[in-house]
């Protein structure tokens, strides 16, 4: 026999209302949940508005509780209550439908409270294992964070109604900072932008080479997620902006680079990667004309691979983006022309000095490709599935590492 710890209800002890009941049986000292503690399922008998009594899922174990409304009132009392449960082993398991999205949700709040920690729906997973023992998928997980952030933040519109005061605390308490925001005529959410003073200040010393991209955000009501990357003199990734849109077009990065050139300005040589998204390119083009803009070589190769291109070609196509001279680009070329003359056309359709370093009229300080944003796209993967306030904390805690 399992014998549990004593519950906090006794006897004759009286309640507001079933839920509170309800709520009161599940939960022990320090808000541990009893049934979750113990391993073992209870069910409801019976639920009316005058009483209300569980017992374990096992019908040979002795635990249960049963109350009564008291007459004339809206209070029930607790008539009967065994807290001892011996339910068999068998009965007994990691997964607990009492485990509810909710209820988890209490054992993360002051983590999320605390805007250095990092709560993902793995670390919820891994921590009710360690702690109770429990697997829950990660959904449940990602759940339990969405309501245990809407009780610290508020829901997804109340994100969106608190995001001026939260970019106007950033600005007041980190110096240098650069924020924007834009909404409609009926004032509703269009775009943000925003760069730490530490970022703006370290850009200064950083390769004059900026890698932008955007990701889809996952929360209530989507959106993207644009991201503005450099290089400092100690070959590190340097964040220097974000943005957020409803989606990647025109006047959305037309938007974003305005913002983008506001914060950080321009400087001599300056040369922007992207992949092959147009609204990227019309963007650069209109913001920064005197600026270059290079594509990523590794989203030219897998266009290669989807159009079949054979691997000897794709080697080819590696060595002429690569190499630093002219002439040795244009014999890699020739060699591509005679093994496969439908992609010597293709490559040719790009200009050549955005993605051959030997053609390009800036310095790319060896980067050829994204990789650098995608990198940061890959730190901020669970984050896109966070509430817009949220979610900022986490690229702040991110930061904070690395500036």
């Amino acid at each position: 026999m399992v014998e549990a710890q004593p519950l906090n209800e006794e006897v004759h002890q009286t309640f507001d209302s079933i839920q509170v009941e309800g709520q009161s049986i599940i939960e022990i000292d320090n808000e541990q949940a009893f049934a979750i503690k113990g391993h073992f399922e209870f069910k409801v008998v019976r639920s009316s508005s005058q009483r209300y009594s569980l017992t374990c899922n096992d019908d040979r174990c002795r635990w249960c509780v049963r109350a009564f409304r008291i007459k004339d009132s809206t209070l029930f009392k607790i008539v009967k209550l065994e807290k001892k449960y011996d339910c068999s082993v068998n009965t007994r398991k990691a997964y607990q439908r009492h485990a509810t999205s909710k209820l988890i949700s209490g054992y993360i709040i002051d983590n999320l409270r605390d805007p250095r920690f990092e709560v993902t729906p793995a670390f919820v997973m891994a921590e009710m294992q360690k702690l109770h023992g429990l697997d829950i998928g990660y959904h449940k997980a990602w759940r339990a964070i969405q309501h245990a952030s809407a009780l610290i933040r508020g829901s997804p519109e109340e994100n969106y109604e608190l995001l001026c005061s939260y970019l106007y605390m950033m600005t007041s308490k980190n110096p240098g900072t650069y924020t924007n925001i834009k909404i409609d005529d009926n004032n509703r959410f269009l775009y943000m932008f925003y760069a730490y003073g530490s970022s703006i200040a370290g850009w200064n010393h950083c390769r004059p080479v900026i890698a932008i991209d955007a990701t889809f955000l996952k929360s209530k009501y989507r959106g993207v997620l644009m991201i503005s990357v450099s290089k400092d003199a100690n070959n590190q990734i340097f964040p220097l902006a974000f943005g957020i849109a409803e989606s990647e077009n025109n006047n959305s990065y037309e938007w974003y680079f305005s913002h983008l050139r506001n914060a950080i300005r321009s400087c001599e040589n300056l040369i922007f990667l992207s992949d092959r998204h147009q609204a990227i390119a019309n963007g650069i083009v209109k913001v920064y004309p005197e600026s270059h803009h290079g594509i990523c070589i590794y989203h030219l190769e897998q266009n290669l691979k989807r159009r079949k291109v054979k691997s000897e070609v794709i080697k080819l196509f590696q060595s002429a983006a690569r190499v630093y001279k002219r002439k040795e680009f244009d014999i890699y070329m020739l060699d591509i022309a005679n093994v496969n003359k439908k992609t010597y056309d293709y490559l040719m359709e790009e200009p050549q000095e955005r993605w051959a370093r030997s053609c390009s009229p800036q310095r790319r300080y060896d980067m050829l490709t994204t990789n650098i944003v995608e990198s940061m796209n890959s730190v901020l993967l669970e984050a896109r599935e966070l509430p817009i306030l949220r979610m900022m904390d986490f690229i702040q805690v991110k930061l904070q590492h690395c500036l």
